[in-house]
């Protein structure tokens, strides 16, 4: 009984300990709520479609097809085995990215993943992401303005979205 009684105790001085500490950081003006909330684009994660996601997303643009932007998938490239942890690598020879997407093109939400990069961020840039059956993947960069795109067909063996 004192062990269990200890170990709850443990456990509620340790959460009371964090959240007091980020009350009083984000008090003190240098933890804002912009920089810890992501934003969550939920017509983009919600549609059905790619276009419809990218339109969600990044808005009415034309796609270029760019041999700037290339990504690899797997391992070899085209192939993952278990479609729960697919590898994808993202490069490009783009300056100014604005923002960075990858959309799977059968699975029930096409937008897999999206972020605006920051100064931080090197290229190449990997990632893991879940696909539902063999599909097309996409990579959709949006730099200065224009919305490059490529894409590649990924067979994998077993699937990983319900």
């Amino acid at each position: 009984m004192n062990a269990q009684f200890d170990a709850a105790r443990r456990y509620w001085l340790k959460r009371g300990v964090s959240a007091t500490t980020l009350a009083m950081v984000a008090a003190s003006g240098l933890l804002l709520p912009q920089q810890v909330l992501a934003h969550w684009p939920r017509d983009a994660y919600n549609a059905k479609s790619v276009e419809d996601a990218l339109r969600a997303l990044l808005g009415d643009a034309d796609l270029i097809d760019d041999d700037a932007v290339y990504f690899s998938v797997g391992s070899p490239p085209t192939y993952a085995v278990n479609g729960a942890t697919v590898p994808v690598e993202i490069n490009t020879t783009l300056e100014n990215i604005e923002h960075i997407a990858l959309l799977v093109e059968k699975n029930p939400s096409p937008l897999a993943m999206s972020f605006v990069p920051d100064e931080d961020v090197m290229l190449p840039f990997k990632t893991m992401l879940k696909m539902a059956e063999d599909s097309d993947m996409l990579a959709v960069i949006r730099a200065e303005g224009k919305l490059y795109v490529t894409r590649r067909y990924v067979e994998i063996d077993i699937g990983g979205c319900a």
